[in-house]
């Protein structure tokens, strides 16, 4: 909708109002007030039916009351042109009661439109400005000095006039709707009407002047605007519970307070006594009451800002931060995930919220981060450190730093705080150094201080049924290949040797390259049968001539093997296979001799 229609509106009822002013006294002054009563009809129907406004009630009994002042003008103009005179005039009383009563009507409809018929608010709002504004209106038209029986409908009529334009003051002043357009117009033309009528309640006959006789006529043009402003849709729109108790709100409600206070002033000009004092303490008192109230709503206001401040940088700081911070029950389960968690394990925290926080870990891990958590005291302070791998979504694994908090107790956290740092390139890096570490950079194979590592688990404690065992090999005639054919082809030989070694054994087992052309073979659980068959299984490899380019190298290897007894140690069980070896090289090399010591099988 163009925001142009209304003040279109607006300008023709201006328009019609001059019109009316510009008249003789007359029947055609009330005549042409119907014109204008019935154009502000028409653009409180055309604003019903493009904005759809949340109060269409209120809008549709506004309507109504604007369509009872016409026909209450045409009365008046039938009165005047001497048609049924008497009937006429009773008939323009009562239907400007009704208008009246439509206007109110609308104003509760508009107060409790979006916050339901059993909002207790909306209705207490209603009742206490009802009341002050009828306490208020009684007292001035009572008494000596009040409003004669020539005027009764002003009387009843200001009363309600009174009410309509203090209820649409309180809906300005609500949150939504304060600072609207539309909320502002609704104000502004009660306003007007209430001037006017009063202005003629409080003037003797012939002396309203005439600015002030056509106020009531011309709040016609803001109640236009009003309804065909887009921002009617809103107006009588519920209120926001944490913002509904503003400045405007208490300035509102504070007026009907302080009308005791002002009645009693009022009473004791009107009839004498010492209630001066009486009233102006009551007044002071409901004046300090209620600027004490604002001030504590501004103070809230204040704290509220701060920590909706507090709670902003929180969240842009989480949602910026590459850790993840997770909150784990007492049940295992993630209560709350920060964002960073779809960077780290493409997951989104909708995704990970109530799952077991175990089930993201390796199954491999999870009882000794279980054993780490719970064996620590269960203190706020204490923290467990641990490196972990979780699951990616895309099936591969992330290794984090998982710092463990002990178990908290606090408003909104209940349970463990985890903070979850990446560290899988650390990781792999130092796989990578500890691989390299324990490798032999020429054949891959294990070298001598990673073999050494293990030969002294095996031997930590040995079983007799399933003894370990060492098999020391040694290349017969590599100088000669190293002198002959040059160190090139010398180390391509080493690399065919530990294949061909790596083959002749078990997955289980390990080969070594101690340096040179110095090997050894572990054998995880052997007996004496058994380290003969790979003794010879290994001869037999080495046997085969090795194609080395273009040139071919033939080499054979004595080796020697023996089984570790309870009590051997990595030295021991080493220097006997030495020995064995050094045997088998006297013995003709090309072959493999074992070393039985006393205790061990013998061999075969």
């Amino acid at each position: 909708m163009r925001r142009a229609d209304g003040w279109a509106h607006v300008a023709v009822v201006l328009a019609g109002v001059v019109g009316v002013a510009s008249l003789p006294a007359g029947p055609w002054q009330p005549a042409a007030e119907v014109g204008v009563y019935l154009l502000g009809v028409t653009a409180v129907a055309q604003g019903l039916r493009r904005n759809r406004p949340t109060a269409a009630l209120g809008w549709r009994l506004l309507a109504a009351a604007l369509a009872a002042f016409a026909l209450s003008s045409a009365a008046e103009a039938a009165e005047l042109a001497g048609v049924a005179p008497g009937a006429s005039g009773a008939v323009e009383s009562g239907l400007d009661v009704a208008g009246y009563g439509a206007l109110l009507a609308a104003a509760l409809a508009a107060l409790v439109a979006g916050r339901g018929r059993r909002n207790p608010g909306a209705w207490a709002d209603t009742a206490t400005l009802l009341l002050a504004a009828g306490l208020a209106v009684a007292t001035f038209v009572d008494g000596p000095d009040g409003l004669g029986q020539e005027n009764g409908e002003l009387t009843l009529g200001l009363p309600l006039l009174s009410a309509v334009v203090l209820v649409a003051g309180v809906r300005v002043a609500l949150p939504g709707n304060g600072r609207s357009v539309s909320g502002v117009a609704v104000c502004v033309a009660g306003a007007l009407a209430l001037a006017g009528w009063a202005a003629k309640l409080t003037s003797t006959a012939g002396e309203l002047p005439p600015l002030l006789e056509y106020l009531p006529l011309l709040a016609v043009a803001p109640v236009a605007l009003a309804a065909n402003h887009p921002s009617s849709r809103n107006l009588g729109r519920a209120p926001d519970p944490d913002s509904a108790f503003t400045a405007g709100r208490i300035v509102g409600l504070g007026a009907a307070l302080l009308v005791s206070p002002a009645l009693v002033l009022l009473w004791t000009v009107r009839h004498g006594g010492n209630g001066y004092l009486l009233g102006a303490g009551i007044g002071l008192l409901t004046a300090l009451a209620l600027w004490r109230l604002g001030r504590l709503d501004s103070e809230r206001h204040h704290a509220q800002a701060a920590l909706a401040a507090s709670d902003a940088r929180l969240r842009v700081l989480l949602e910026n931060a590459a850790d993840v911070i997770a909150i784990v029950d007492a049940a295992g389960r993630v209560t709350y995930v920060s964002p960073a968690v779809g960077s780290l394990l493409g997951r989104t925290a909708a995704d990970v919220l109530g799952r077991r926080a175990l089930a993201m870990v390796d199954p491999g891990d999870r009882t000794r981060l279980l054993r780490a958590i719970v064996g620590r005291p269960a203190s706020a302070g204490e923290v467990v450190d641990a490196d972990v791998p979780l699951r990616h979504a895309d099936g591969t694994t992330r290794w984090v730093e998982a710092k463990v908090s002990g178990r908290v107790s606090a408003p909104g956290v209940e349970g463990w705080v985890v903070n979850l740092r990446e560290v899988t390139d650390r990781k792999l890096l130092e796989e990578e150094l500890r691989h390299r570490a324990g490798t032999d950079p020429l054949t891959g194979l294990v070298n001598r201080a990673e073999f050494w590592h293990r030969l002294t688990v095996a031997t930590a404690a040995i079983d007799p049924g399933a003894c370990p065992a060492v098999l020391f090999v040694d290349l017969d005639g590599f100088k000669a290949v190293n002198d002959v054919l040059g160190h090139a082809a010398g180390d391509e030989l080493l690399v065919a040797v530990a294949g061909r070694l790596s083959n002749a054994v078990r997955s289980g087992d390990c080969v070594a390259r101690l340096g040179g052309d110095e090997f050894a073979v572990l054998l995880g659980a052997a007996d004496a049968e058994r380290l003969r068959r790979v003794g010879d299984r290994l001869v037999d490899a080495l046997r085969e001539p090795v194609r080395l380019g273009g040139r071919t190298a033939a080499v054979t290897a004595s080796v020697g093997g023996t089984l570790a007894i309870p009590g051997d140690t990595p030295e021991t069980l080493l220097h006997r296979a030495d020995t064995a070896m050094y045997a088998a090289k006297r013995d003709g090399k090309d072959r493999i001799e074992l070393h039985s010591p006393a205790g061990a099988p013998a061999a075969v």
